[in-house]
């Protein structure tokens, strides 16, 4: 594990490499799910699980109700075959597979909450979520005046800019984000890389999500071509990149999370199962990184390197932070430009032993709490899915 490091004047030295952050959201896989290739690297991952075919046949249940269920039958060692299943990552996804052995891999990085995808998005833009649902999507849509990583930055002067599918999902959902002119098309970012804001965060619109039933190299081949563009502008050695997945998509992983939060029914909310986090970048270290972090760890990390105080939301402000991983001395080689050939690093001749699970963050689980908005009041915590 690397060390966390606490000094001011370190993390003051670290941030004033960065002057852009680009956070990444795909859609639906675990760990185990997506890296087998990270074992060969000593990873804490799966392995020998039957291949996914690409593309896989089908969505599977995976809100709150699948994910208790899932819940349960990992505690007690009875995964579901047709949720056992792993990409062969070097064929399929060799770019991620690239990016995940140069860069920092977390290997125990968790969906923010153990549900599907709106509360998971709205937990990496502001660190909490008034639902544990989707929102019917033939509905109007709701809007929620809480505070996010975006709508600080611009509180503080910072440029941001959020690339979106074409109904501006998820930050639509945020009063401050709505219908501003800094929400743009996804494959804007290509064209906005010579002159890229402090902040950006991109979603994509299916099949580019990679959201079963996609291709997953689709998606795949967007993230390759964004940091391409932004490499080719010259931004490699100043942008930190951060690439995840929203949760977990009803994929087995073999780990069991911390269960630091719980809803009023008694079933673990926080930590989710464990989804990829790969970081990246010129000044980025690294390795595998095997502290315990989620969702909320995102936002953190942002506040640090670009140097924003606190946002006002306790998990997020609270979180563990990843700016330790920021080393102004290096000046990593650059990754393979998008369509040429990928060399993968070779691993060690035999495989290092994977890293004890660290200790759990806290040893009570607590009630999830309020939500907090901009104007200082809350709402009530989440509970509109329960599941007993």
């Amino acid at each position: 594990m690397l060390p966390i490091i606490e000094d001011a004047g370190i993390l003051g030295s670290m941030a004033s490499t960065v002057q852009h952050v680009i956070i990444f959201v795909q859609e639906n896989h675990t760990t185990d799910n997506y890296f087998r290739s990270m074992r060969a690297w000593g990873a804490n991952v799966a392995t020998g699980w039957p291949l996914q075919p690409n593309p896989p046949a089908r969505d599977q249940n995976h809100n709150r109700a699948a994910y208790a269920k899932w819940l349960h039958a990992q505690q007690a060692g009875t995964a579901t075959p047709a949720t056992h299943t792993q990409f062969d990552t070097t064929v399929v996804l060799p770019f991620y597979a690239y990016l995940a052995a140069t860069g920092a891999f977390m290997e125990n990085h968790c969906s923010g909450f153990g549900t599907n995808s709106t509360p998971n998005h709205l937990l990496i833009i502001g660190g909490q979520t008034p639902t544990l649902r989707n929102p019917p999507r033939n509905q109007p849509q709701p809007v929620w005046d809480m505070p996010s990583i975006l709508g600080h930055a611009q509180d503080h002067q910072l440029t941001w800019k959020a690339y979106t599918g074409t109904d501006s999902y998820p930050v639509n959902l945020y009063t401050q984000l709505r219908g501003s002119p800094n929400v743009a098309r996804s494959d804007e970012i290509l064209t906005d890389a010579t002159d890229l804001a402090t902040l950006s965060m991109v979603w994509h619109d299916s099949p580019d999500d990679e959201h079963p039933v996609a291709d997953v190299s689709l998606g795949e081949d967007k993230i390759w071509q964004a940091v391409s563009a932004v490499v080719a502008a010259g931004h490699w050695n100043d942008t930190v990149f951060m690439l995840t997945w929203d949760d977990w998509g009803g994929w087995d992983d073999h780990v069991s999370t911390p269960n630091i939060e719980h809803t009023p029914d008694g079933v673990q909310l926080a930590f989710g199962p464990r989804v990829p986090l790969l970081v990246f970048g010129g000044a980025v270290r690294g390795g595998i990184d095997s502290r315990w972090n989620s969702h909320v760890t995102i936002g953190k990390t942002v506040l640090d390197l670009l140097g924003l105080p606190a946002l006002g939301v306790p998990r997020l402000d609270d979180a563990v932070s990843l700016i330790d991983l920021i080393d102004p001395q290096l000046s990593n080689p650059e990754p393979p430009a998008h369509g040429t050939q990928i060399m993968q690093p070779q691993p060690p001749p035999k495989p290092p032993a994977p890293k004890p699970l660290p200790p759990p963050p806290t040893s009570t689980s607590q009630p999830v709490g309020p939500v907090y908005l901009r104007d200082g009041s809350t709402l009530p915590p989440p509970n509109d899915q329960p599941v007993k």
